[in-house]
């Protein structure tokens, strides 16, 4: 055979050679969601029982103390309580593999490790919604979150329409949080307003590492959590640019835990597949309300 037999024989890309080709594909899946849960991670967990977190809330101390003269009787006073029930709500994310999926992803990545990550999150993201937004009169399915049980007496309305953020805005709903606030919580927007704020007055912009390994910025020495479930579209009379700031003393605000974040594996039905359940059963707990405070309206 000749060299140019032997050449017309040799497979090239622009004939068949293409097609006993491997193709080499990255083995890390990438995302088009956001996965960033420090307020989650942050807030604290505590374990419960019964079908509700059960607690007393002191209202009044009574009449107070008073002087009086040394023959005088004080008068007797008593305070008030009021018991307050924060139920458990149940969230679940119910996933299925098939069986043929599984055997032919699996020289790439192991699709089911994958899909149970990805409704990990979608149940971490469904509960930090929930502790933002949550509204049992509008969905009774779900516990209330920071935006329906902050008490009116604990917010700061920025204006009757609305107003631009200002450290004094800020400064004021700070100040009628009657805790020691560790835990401020905003949405994207929000924080780089507050940032421009502290640059157009020379203020330096401070961060620290929180829980899980997060940095965050502070603000007066307190971490700041942005949450993409904070809306900068929320309605304050005329505007409808308006967001909203919180502000916790963890001490006072947590999340209850009846069931912790769990993952349980379906009785198998059919060859074809597999399905597993992933599932928190979970309440947000105010303790003491004057230890909370929001500011609202602030158009962004």
């Amino acid at each position: 055979m000749t060299d140019l037999e032997q050449l017309k024989k040799a497979l090239d890309m622009a004939s068949a050679g293409g097609a006993l080709q491997q193709p080499l594909v990255d083995r890390v899946l990438q995302e088009l969601i956001e996965v960033n849960n420090p307020l989650r991670v942050n807030l604290p967990r505590k374990p419960g029982s019964g079908s509700a977190w059960i607690l007393n809330q002191r209202t009044s101390r009574g009449a107070g103390a008073a002087f009086v003269n040394d023959t005088e009787e004080p008068v007797e006073t008593k305070g008030d309580y009021v018991p307050k029930s924060f139920a458990y709500q149940t969230i679940v994310d119910r996933r299925k593999v098939t069986r043929k999926l599984q055997a032919v992803g699996k020289s790439l990545l192991d699709i089911e490790a994958e899909e149970v990550e990805n409704g990990l999150q979608n149940v971490r993201d469904a509960e930090e919604n929930a502790l933002i937004n949550g509204d049992s009169t509008v969905n009774p399915k779900q516990f209330n979150g920071l935006r329906k049980l902050t008490p009116s007496g604990q917010s700061v309305v920025a204006g009757v329409n609305g107003a631009a953020l200002t450290l004094d805005l800020l400064d004021a709903a700070l100040d009628l949080n009657r805790g020691t606030p560790n835990m401020i919580v905003m949405s994207k927007k929000a924080n780089r307003k507050l940032n421009a704020l502290l640059q157009a007055q020379q203020r330096f912009v401070d961060t620290m590492e929180v829980k899980g390994g997060f940095r965050v910025q502070v603000y007066n020495g307190i971490p700041i959590f942005r949450s993409i479930w904070i809306s900068d579209a929320q309605t304050q009379g005329t505007a409808t640019n308006a967001t909203d700031i919180f502000i916790l003393d963890t001490s006072a605000v947590w999340v209850g835990e009846l069931t912790p974040l769990k993952m349980l594996r379906l009785s198998q039905k059919s060859s074809q597949g597999s399905e597993f359940d992933l599932y928190e059963d979970i309440a947000l707990v105010f303790a003491n309300d004057i230890k909370v405070s929001r500011l609202a309206g602030v158009l962004v």
